[in-house]
Order: C-alpha cells, then structure tokens, then sequence
C-alpha cells in the first residue's frame, strides 16, 4: 500500500493533511469522527485502548453500546480520511492510520521547545516558540480528554517565552507573570523611560491583585523604587511614591512583620490624606485594619483613622469606611460582636455631636443598626437608625455605606415578613453598588441577604445572578459567608446535592476564621438541611440543627435560634 502523509493541525484549530491534500471541514459531519482522530493524533504512538476512547467519548454509555459507536465513528472517519486503515480496531486498540507517517504540530512544538529549554539556549527558545500556533484545540474548551495536553503545551510555551526573553509576549500571554514585568521595568529603566517603567508596574500590580490577590515581590518593588530614584527627572508623585511604600507594607504583612506593616501603611494614609489620594487611602486603611486586627487592637485604631480622616480630609472618610468594611462585617460575626459593635456605634455616634460630622454620624447610625437588627431587641431602633444611615450616607456620597444601610433594611422588611417591599430594597441596594469601590466585599453581602425568606425557585436565580455578577471578582471570603451557607441550603433544598456541598465546604473553610459566633452555628444548621436532603435520620438533624440554635442564642442572634428551633419541633 502506498504511503501517505498525515499533517494533523492541533494548535489554534483542527485540519488534516493526506498526502498534500487538505481536508475540507465540512467533510467532517460526524463530529465523533473529528474528535476519534484529535484524540489519537494527540496519544502516544496515535493509539488508545477502545475503552478508553469510549469513556471519553461516550461516559454515560453501555459497553456494547460503546463499542458500536467506536465502530460507526471509524468508518466514518476513515471516509474523511480516504485511507482504509485510516482508523484501525484490533486487539482492544483503536489506532489512527498504522500504515502512514504521522506528524502534528503539536508534537514537532514539543519536541523543539523540549531541546531548546535542555539546552538552555535562547535563540532556540525563540525559535521554538515560533511553532505554537495557538491554544491547543481552541473549538473544544470544554473536552476533558485533552485538559492535561492543552495545560501541558500551555506551560512549555510559556517557559521557552521565559527563557527565549520574549517578555512582552509573556506578559500579553500571562498578565501575571511577573519576573516577565520586572524584566521589563529593567529594560525601561535602561532606556531612560520613567513613564512607561511606572505604567508597567501598574499594569503588574492591578493583574496581580485582581487575578491572585497579592502584591509585587520584594524584587520588583526594588526596580520600582530604582525607576523612581532616576536621576535627572521629576520627583515622583505623592502617589508614585505611595504605590511603591504600599507594595513594601503588603510584603511585610506577609512576612507577619505587624510593626513595620502598620508603620508603612500609616505612612502611606498621612501621605494619602495630604495629596487627596482616594485609592491609596483605601488600600493603605485596609492594611491597617488587617494589623489592627490581628493585634487585638482593630476598633481603637479604626476609630481613630476615621475620626482623624473626618477632621483633616472629611471627603476622603467614604474611603476609610470602604478600607474596613470587612473588617466591621467581621467583628459583627466575632462571639461577643453585637456588643463590641454596639459600643464602637455608640462611639461614632458620640463623636459626630461634637465634631458635627454627618459622616461619623452616618456610620455610628449603619453600625447600631445593624446590631440591632441582628440582635433582634428593638426592631424600630433598627429601623430608625439604618433609614437615618442611608439618608446621612447618599448625602455624605458613601455609596458603599448608602449600599450598605439599605441591604440592612432590606433584611429587616424580610425578618418583618414584607418580602416584596425587601425584593425591592435588595434591588435598590444592588443598584447603588454599581458604584461601589469595593464590589468584591459589597456585592457578596448584598446576595447574601437575598436569599433569606425565599422561596427555593427565586433563591436559584439569586444565586445565578451572583455567580454572573461576581464571577470576575476575587470576592472576599468573610463577607461571602451569608452568600455560601444560604446557597448550599437553596441547593440542598432543590435536590442539587453536589453544589451543596461545594457552597457549605467553601463556608466551613472560611468559618474557621472565627473561634466562635453565629457563622459555625450556621454551618451547623447547613450540615444540617444537607444531610437531611441526604436522607439521613431526623435523630441526627435534630442534634444539629439543636446545637445551631443553642450556638445562635448565645451569639445573641435569636431570630436564627428561632429558625432551627421551628425545624426541630417539625421533625419531632
């Protein structure tokens, strides 16, 4: 039989090659077909077990069943492939045209990258990297079976960028890559280029905190100071300066260096507040709020920077309370948080009567009343400080305390039983988020809250629309907390049992975060509606759902407690 060549295309697209002749792509009507001959072109010597290709392809399949479809794809694709053993059956392989030389852009990628990286050889690394010809199999996103080969080729193209100093392409390929950015920096600082070396750590920074939340490395940070040092140019900015004081305080909080984290970040705050620096103020509060915390000291010094921003810069105080809006949420979870949060109201509340401050007034007001709707002691007080807090926040243009304040009504019209009128501040909520500077934290707050008191329908296309809206955003953990628990019960009520679990594993890992508080009774009261849904016996819901409602009653959240409690007397 003669010979005839096989050019398989796998990177950027899927085409075929027999003997010159490139096969049209309406040729292929089985799609099955198409796919036999990707999976084959991409395994070791184009062969697979037929079982193997069966469970790829056909997973929910019958053996039998398998093997006729195996069977009817073969003969189709050797159709396409005007070759007789363009598909081969035999001792349990399925192999792709044994007779023929075989060739595939991938494999001659591979193989030229896999010599230029042992080599070390940068040319050759460039060279290489010339090959890719795209994602491998871009038209199949979604097809497990080649997962691993695409990630592989991704990764191996990536380093021979690195080691070919292709940096520019690392960084369009991978925005996160960042010794490709430092690299860069270098480069730009050679040249003279102060400008472009700045807008290139920006770039660095912003991909790094948005993609995996962190900060540059030391290393990078260092260039950037160099970048900045340049001789013969402009002094930086307050905020040149500021961003590079902020990355060095974000790596001594990750070194666990408190001191000199919080003395970098209230360097950065002073600076912040003198230059009218919004988002340096926010990012630099943040941080200091992190120290705070974990020194035990998060309510001194939060009043105090937000007390100090309303006397020196009374429109950068919306930016201390964006800094710390996870932090107060966190302390109202914390065992004795109703109380602590109450005092630190009462505090605000205080201060804004003789420093006439509608801000500190407006967060005294959001913070009381949200201990008192979870609380539950004086629904009216709650009413009247949460609507007074909104009024204060959308004057003081506080869109995330405005956002904020409303939510909490719109839970407290829930707990009241007026759902249509909380459907509508939960809308209103959302609406006024939209301009929000920190969505990440506001958003899962908001979705949280709207899930209690409905229905299972209505609860799933909340939690749809919080997964579109947030699917972009490195949400915060904490402030998600009501948003897990209360899909992983929607889920388990609606007999979706496998995202249940994955909602109430998400809320149990974050809920260690905490020693005590309302959070592990809810995780308990989760577990509970979970294994229920599961069929387990009701002796072992009640003892959970018993143990919740004892944990919310002493987190002094009765209308919780109540909850469970009402569950236990149903299933008695």
């Amino acid at each position: 039989m003669d010979q005839e060549q096989l050019e398989v295309r796998l990177l950027g697209g899927f085409s075929v090659t027999v003997g010159g002749h490139v096969i049209p792509e309406e040729e292929w009507r089985l799609k099955r077909a198409a796919d036999l001959v990707k999976m084959l072109a991409l395994a070791p010597r184009n062969r697979l077990p037929r079982d193997q290709v069966i469970e790829a392809l056909w997973p929910e399949t019958d053996p039998d069943r398998g093997a006729n479809n195996v069977r009817k794809v073969a003969f189709d694709a050797r159709r396409v492939l005007g070759l007789q053993d363009g598909i081969v059956l035999a001792e349990g392989l399925v192999k792709l045209a044994p007779g023929q030389p075989i060739r595939t852009d991938a494999g001659r990628f591979a193989e030229a990258a896999g010599r230029a990286l042992s080599a070390g050889d940068p040319a050759a690394c460039r060279e290489a990297a010339a090959q890719y010809g795209g994602e491998l199999l871009p038209d199949d996103p979604y097809a497990a079976w080649c997962e691993k080969e695409r990630r592989d080729l991704r990764a191996l193209f990536l380093d021979v960028l690195a080691e070919g100093q292709l940096w520019g392409r690392l960084v369009r390929e991978e925005p996160t890559h960042e010794r490709a950015h430092r690299e860069i920096m270098r480069a730009q600082l050679e040249n003279g280029d102060r400008a472009a070396a700045i807008r290139q750590f920006e770039l660095l920074s912003t991909a790094l905190r948005e993609e995996l939340g962190v900060s540059p490395e030391p290393d990078t940070i260092g260039v950037y100071e160099q970048v900045l040092d340049m001789e013969g140019r402009d002094a930086p900015t307050p905020a040149e300066r500021a961003r590079a004081l902020l990355a060095w305080g974000l790596v001594h909080w990750r070194r666990a260096d408190l001191d000199e984290a919080a003395r970098t970040a209230t360097e950065v705050r002073a600076l912040a507040i003198d230059a009218g620096l919004p988002r340096e103020l926010t990012e630099a509060s943040e941080l200091l709020g992190l120290v705070a915390y974990a020194q035990g000291e998060w309510r001194e010094v939060f009043a105090q920077s937000f007390l100090e921003s309303v006397t020196r810069a009374a429109d950068l105080a919306p930016f201390i309370f964006d800094a710390n809006m996870c932090m107060s949420e966190f302390a109202l979870c914390e065992p004795s948080g109703v109380a602590d949060v109450t005092e630190l109201a009462q505090q605000m509340i205080h201060a804004a009567d003789e420093l006439s401050s509608v801000h500190a007034e407006a967060l005294g007001r959001l913070l009381r009343g949200e201990a008192a709707l979870f609380s539950g002691q004086d629904p009216h007080l709650a009413r009247a400080d949460l609507n007074r807090a909104a009024q204060l926040h959308q004057e003081a243009s506080s869109v995330t305390g405005w956002a904020m304040s409303v939510e909490r009504l719109a839970q407290l019209e829930s707990r009241s039983g007026d759902q249509p009128l909380a459907r509508d501040r939960h809308r209103d909520a959302l609406r006024i988020a939209e301009e929000t500077s920190v969505p990440e934290h506001l958003l899962p707050c908001i979705f949280g809250g709207m899930l209690e008191g409905e229905q299972a329908e209505t609860a799933l296309h909340v939690i749809a629309q919080a997964e579109e809206a947030t699917g972009h955003l490195m949400v915060c953990d904490p402030c998600s907390m009501a948003f897990r628990v209360g899909a992983s019960m929607t889920c388990a009520r609606a007999g979706q049992l496998d995202r249940a679990r994955e909602y109430l594993a998400e809320a149990s890992r974050v809920a260690a975060m905490w020693s005590g508080g309302p959070w592990h009774a809810a995780i308990d009261e989760a577990e509970a509606t979970l294994r229920l849904a599961l069929g387990a016996t009701p002796a072992e819901v009640v003892r959970l759902l018993q143990r919740a409602g004892d944990r919310f009653s002493a987190a002094d959240r009765p209308h919780e407690a109540a909850r469970c409690h009402q569950a236990v007397a149903a299933l008695h």
